[in-house]
């Protein structure tokens, strides 16, 4: 609605920076807020893809061409202590966790509806690629993006729901080119900017290296599903399920982590088929709906294709999801999102692979 004021979200990336220009020119009182997540001083500032200074200055330069005001929000420590702890917990305990998804649900949203309501603004607004929809009775649901390719309603599914009410996701109906093409009609630069990546907060985009760094090694057994010994690992936290490289076991047929036993300080390794699985148990449950439907379809990681669903049981705090087809590398700590048609309605984190039928 034109006058209303909506803080947004700015990276000073393409999207976040169009997300901004768009309402602007829709007559919203557009206010700009860029979350610092880090110390931009440090060394490696530089080499982060996402979230340094030099698009801290592009945020600061597009809210001086657009005459609206632009605030820089210091929130590093909690940064740091929800979500880079919790990604080091997971894998130490031998999950692989989605840190965005952290991040949306406990820092960035929920700070973002602060710093509006600090500022006297209705609305928030990022540059996410999502969509919000209404029921018959006029209940608020997330949804998928149109342009399914660069769809991020995933990363989402766990935004409080009175966030969500209150939050405009302006690209949700545009694909990545045509928000490019604005984007260039605007004199936004963005040839040679990287698209950011899932872990921003490694500078390198070297996972193993930064876990190495955070929780050392701690040599174990790697072994085969007979419990025949393989081989030797250099610590649970640099493995992930389905992974077939970088394992150190040569010769044979293909060989892919199939179990992370972090309790033992093991690896199991099997066959490929033998990684597919029934279903998965989730926790840490989102659910927007307790009519769960087996007509429902889930996505258990970012990118993978939809699910069918053969059958829902939900529990008092789990939720047992069994797929009408076994999925490949069922993985514990990244989250099982489900929906109905385009609509989010819900998920967790998942718990377990399930193995029977």
């Amino acid at each position: 609605m034109a006058g209303e004021g909506v803080v947004v979200g700015m990276s000073g990336g393409i999207d976040s920076s169009a997300a901004a220009s768009m309402l602007s020119e829709q007559g919203y009182r557009v206010i700009g807020v860029t979350l610092r997540f880090y110390c931009y001083a440090r060394p490696e500032a530089t080499s982060r893809p996402c979230c340094s200074a030099a698009l801290l200055r592009r945020a600061r330069q597009l809210c001086a061409r657009l005459g609206i005001e632009h605030h820089v929000i210091d929130a590093e420590a909690e940064f740091h202590e929800t979500v880079v702890r919790n990604f080091i917990d997971e894998y130490r305990a031998g999950r692989t966790p989605n840190p965005c998804i952290v991040c949306n649900e406990k820092v960035k949203f929920p700070v973002l509806a602060r710093i509006a309501d600090w500022l006297g603004c209705e609305r928030i607004a990022t540059g996410h690629y999502a969509r919000l929809v209404k029921d018959a009775r006029g209940k608020v649901f997330l949804a998928a993006a149109s342009d399914e390719k660069k769809d991020q309603s995933y990363f989402l599914y766990r935004v409080p729901v009175n966030i969500l009410n209150r939050t405009i996701f302006p690209l949700g109906d545009m694909s990545k080119e045509t928000v490019k093409r604005g984007a260039a009609k605007g004199g936004y630069r963005h040839e040679g900017q990287r698209e950011s990546q899932d872990v921003c907060f490694v500078p390198d985009g070297n996972v193993k290296k930064f876990l190495r760094g955070e929780l050392g090694c701690a040599a174990g057994d790697v072994l085969d599903r007979a419990g025949n010994l393989l081989g030797k690992h250099e610590g649970v936290h640099l493995y992930t399920i389905g992974q077939r490289k970088g394992l150190g076991i040569a010769g044979g047929a293909p060989l892919y982590v199939s179990e992370i036993d972090s309790r033992r300080n093991r690896i199991v390794l099997a066959a490929k088929e033998d990684v597919f699985h029934a279903g998965a148990l989730c926790g840490s449950l989102k659910l927007r709906s307790s009519d769960l439907e087996a007509t429902l379809k889930a996505r258990i990681r970012y990118r993978r294709p939809l699910a069918d669903i053969k059958g829902i049981e939900r529990g008092d705090s789990l939720l047992a999801v069994r797929f009408l087809q076994s999925q490949w590398a069922v993985t514990p700590g990244q989250s099982l999102v489900l929906y109905e048609g385009d609509a989010v309605m819900g998920g967790g984190i998942i718990e377990k692979a399930l193995t029977d039928t």
